[in-house]
């Protein structure tokens, strides 16, 4: 009893918190498998948990509280959504900034606003654009994936790699059939100049995570694995998880019909991008989502709008992470709002 006590002033034991965590680990499998060992040191040993504990420690010391299990849900989440090529200093200032400014600064666990993760993927998305986006590494090919190196990264690689969803949304990838291609897309396909996949192929390879992205969210069989287990267990709120999925699918499935462009049809937007990962993982934090149904309705819904705005019309692809901070900014609003509104009608009812 003794040691379970020590162990506890240290840390914080919270059941929903490992939970998530073991939700997380197939797409930190993933994100070895499809990258290499250092994307398993990037996320669990030498960096990210790391630092996030260490700047953790620092303020729960300080108010005699102990760390809790949530900033490795934070460091965790925020090392899967770097790029494969991302430079330790990078993810070591977006640890720090995601446990010191966004949570620690309002008061440590339960008190802040913004989703950590989020807050320091979105700091140093601005702050070190080229590391961010310009350098992207492929994913190992073969049965055995990169389990049997370090990293896929590569000089020539790094240097001229990008995702597809990137791709999509410069026109530089097409994605159908053969009878739907213009003859000026063909020219271009043979001049090098666009590239082109047939939809169900590439629809397996953002299923099987065979693509280029960030390290633990390429496989969309892989974030549904820990993402259902979530919606199962109710560990993730449902009501914001459909309301995301739904509000985004649908309104790109829309927009592509009625010809608006670069907008992709409902089903690739929500397979690329790691789209759904965010939906399951991200919009659904518990602390800075709001806390009444109507709210997380109208939150998801604001996320999924959000998304498909910046995602296709802005200069940013990561048009998700926006929009969940600024889903995060409207929570608190949203159940005043409701909560007001269920009062007024309270007092209706009973005049």
């Amino acid at each position: 009893m003794g040691r379970s006590g020590g162990s506890e002033r240290v840390l914080k034991k919270q059941a929903i918190m490992r939970r998530v965590l073991v939700a997380l680990g197939p797409c930190v499998a993933g994100a070895v498998y499809f990258f290499g060992w250092r994307s398993l040191v990037m996320v669990m040993v030498l960096v990210a948990a790391l630092t996030g504990f260490v700047v953790e420690f620092v303020f729960t010391h300080k108010r005699n509280e102990p760390v809790s299990e949530a900033v490795f849900v934070t460091t965790t989440i925020l090392a899967l959504i770097m790029p494969p090529t991302a430079p330790w200093h990078v993810l070591i200032i977006g640890a720090v900034f995601a446990v010191m400014f966004a949570k620690e600064i309002f008061g440590g666990f339960g008190r802040n606003f913004f989703n950590p993760a989020m807050a320091g993927r979105c700091f140093v998305y601005i702050c070190f654009p080229v590391a961010m986006t310009a350098v992207w590494a492929p994913v190992a090919a073969g049965r055995w994936g990169a389990l049997n190196r370090w990293t896929t990264v590569s000089s020539a690689d790094a240097a001229t790699g990008a995702t597809p969803m990137a791709d999509v949304k410069a026109g530089k990838l097409i994605i159908g059939s053969q009878a739907s291609l213009t003859e000026e897309s063909r020219k271009d396909i043979e001049a090098g100049k666009k590239s082109f996949f047939d939809r169900k192929t590439f629809y397996r390879l953002l299923y099987l995570g065979r693509v280029s992205g960030t390290v633990g969210v390429t496989s969309v069989l892989l974030i549904l694995i820990g993402g259902l287990y979530l919606f199962v267990t109710k560990t993730a709120s449902r009501t914001i998880i459909l309301s995301v999925v739904i509000t985004y699918g649908l309104l790109n499935q829309i927009l592509y019909l009625f010809g608006v462009r670069p907008v992709p049809d409902g089903l690739t937007a929500l397979l690329g991008g790691g789209f759904l990962f965010g939906a399951f993982f991200m919009a659904t934090d518990p602390i800075s989502a709001p806390r009444t149904q109507e709210a997380k309705l109208v939150y998801g819904i604001i996320i999924g709008l959000c998304s498909v705005i910046i995602r296709n019309f802005s200069i940013f692809n990561g048009g998700l992470m926006f929009a969940i901070l600024i889903g995060n900014m409207l929570a608190p609003l949203l159940d005043v709002i409701v909560r007001s509104f269920k009062t007024a009608k309270s007092i209706q009812e009973k005049t």
